[in-house]
């Protein structure tokens, strides 16, 4: 039998304690019934006897080119009532986060609000967000 790979086996791991934390926090039965699914298909999930969707879901955005991925994963996270943001080295983030800052101001100028307005005005905010969390690189004298 072929071994997996070390980071694989963490993410498998890691994806099925997040799956069985979701059906716990409601139950086999009523996680089941919200899905459309029956507990026999969650728990054969749950024990590793079928595919687990948030290994699988991981694995579709890493396979993807970064910008689908972030799209994709900028979606889900929509949905649950928030929105992703890639963290990345500080100066790549920083010359980002002014370009999509420019394009927002922009796309506000007419005092009018289209959906690609809020999209761009979406992605400035990501583009700051990611300048508070991203990493500073090392340098002589920072107090990063």
């Amino acid at each position: 039998m072929k071994r997996m790979d070390p980071a694989l086996e963490n993410l498998e791991r890691d994806s099925q304690e997040h799956f069985t934390s979701l059906v716990e926090s409601v139950g086999v039965k009523q996680f089941a019934t919200q899905v459309g699914l029956t507990t026999r298909q969650i728990n054969r999930i749950r024990s590793g006897a079928s595919p687990n969707p948030i290994f699988r879901l991981v694995r579709f955005l890493q396979s993807a080119d970064v910008a689908s991925g972030d799209r994709t994963l900028d979606f889900v996270c929509s949905e649950m009532g928030g929105h992703f943001v890639r963290h990345v080295n500080r100066g790549e983030s920083i010359s980002e986060a002014v370009k999509e800052t420019a394009e927002a101001i922009a796309a506000m100028s007419d005092g009018a609000l289209s959906d690609r307005d809020v999209q761009e005005i979406r992605e400035a905010i990501s583009a700051l967000s990611s300048v508070l969390s991203s990493r500073s690189p090392s340098a002589p004298g920072s107090d990063d």
